[in-house]
């Protein structure tokens, strides 16, 4: 909802846009400006606040496609040739963990060790190129790729499931029970 001017202005700030592109569709909020916030350098991250669907992988999805919708051209999320699941991924990454103010965001000594395992042998993943992993992540497959999780070093998702799932999983659905209600 901002002008070309805000857009470029909030991005040189140094400021993090927080972004939640299946709630922002799904109440017809209207399109993020993410190529004038990109051109500008503009850091961003993804959050999932919709009770429709919590997805990383859709809500990459979701940012990029309504830029191509509104734009009608392809590859619009990036700062110039190369992988656009690559920018979104590693964007969402280090503006994420930046507005977090966690030191984090990507791999580099020093960091915090957070780290995501995919399995590669899916349908989405197993023919591509290490190169292309991030793209076929962000356009072709699902959450459910995601095998392992390490949040500062720590193991907090093995084979797909949280180590705390049995305590998590009764909490949760009774939380969603009361909202619903």
């Amino acid at each position: 909802h901002m002008t070309d001017t805000e857009t470029a202005g909030v991005a040189k700030s140094g400021a993090v846009a927080g972004l939640c592109p299946i709630t922002e569709s799904n109440l017809g909020d209207g399109i993020f400006n993410g190529e004038a916030f990109a051109r500008n350098g503009g850091m961003f991250g993804v959050g999932s606040d919709s009770n429709v669907r919590i997805s990383l992988t859709e809500e990459l999805r979701t940012l990029e496609y309504s830029q191509r919708l509104r734009d009608r051209s392809r590859n619009v999320m990036t700062d110039g040739p190369g992988s656009v699941g690559q920018f979104l991924y590693c964007g969402a990454a280090r503006g994420s963990a930046m507005a977090l103010d966690r030191n984090a965001g990507e791999i580099a000594v020093g960091r915090l060790a957070d780290l995501t395992a995919l399995n590669r042998d899916t349908a989405a993943l197993c023919a591509l190129r290490d190169d292309q992993v991030l793209d076929g992540l962000c356009f072709a497959a699902g959450d459910d790729v995601v095998t392992d999780v390490w949040s500062a070093g720590r193991h907090v998702v093995q084979g797909g499931r949280h180590i705390a799932r049995e305590t998590i999983l009764p909490r949760f659905k009774a939380a969603m029970k009361s909202l619903v209600m």
